[in-house]
Parts: C-alpha cells; structure tokens; sequence
C-alpha cells in the first residue's frame, strides 16, 4: 500500500505506482505499460517453477504464479495463447481478470462481439 501511496519507503520508493511495480525480493516481477503484455511474462514465470520442479529436482520450489489483468485484455492474441500454454503445459499459474467493461478507454460492450 505504501507504494500505492507514493512512500518513499516501498519496493520502488513511491515511483511505480499501482502498475509498475517490481521487487525481487517479494517475487513481484513488476507491470507494463500495454494491455495484456504481463500474461506472457506470468506464463514464462510459471513455466518456470514447473520446470525447476520437474526437470531440476528442486522440490522447495513450488511456487504459484499469480497473473493480474483486466477484461480488455481478453480481445488480445497472447491471452488465448497463454491460456493454451497453461492448460497444455499445466502450468502453477492463476489468471484473475478484473471485470471492470473497460480497456483503457473502449467500452466492452463496444469491443466485443459477445460480451
């Protein structure tokens, strides 16, 4: 919340706001600035954990990949390739879509053939 609230305290010193935010050291790989671009980073980070699990024996690791987006993102082409990815691969990830009708300024209603 500090970070919300721009303290100087937080992971980005008040700098990254609601979306940019990145710290290691709490396994937050931070926002991007475009719809939709941080569900192919959420996908490699999950492959990654599946693969540091299975492949390199490392049975500490098992993480869960949380993805965050809103409705927008899903008229976008690497939300269905991910979401097939994960599916195929069975991948520890979680996508959340925040249903708000909006991306960035058109209205779902508008930008979908069937909201």
């Amino acid at each position: 919340m500090s970070e919300l609230f721009g303290k100087t305290t937080d992971c980005c010193r008040g700098q990254g706001g609601s979306m940019h935010m990145f710290s290691r050291e709490h396994n937050v790989l931070g926002g991007f600035a475009f719809i939709g671009e941080g569900i192919p980073v959420a996908t490699g980070a999950a492959f990654t954990s599946k693969y540091k699990r299975e492949v390199l024996k490392e049975a500490n690791c098992d993480h869960v990949t949380l993805a965050f987006f809103g409705d927008g993102t899903c008229n976008n082409g690497q939300f269905f390739e991910c979401l097939n990815m994960a599916a195929l691969w069975k991948l520890p990830i979680v996508f959340i879509v925040e249903n708000n009708l909006w991306a960035i300024g058109m209205s779902h209603l508008r930008a979908t053939s069937d909201p």
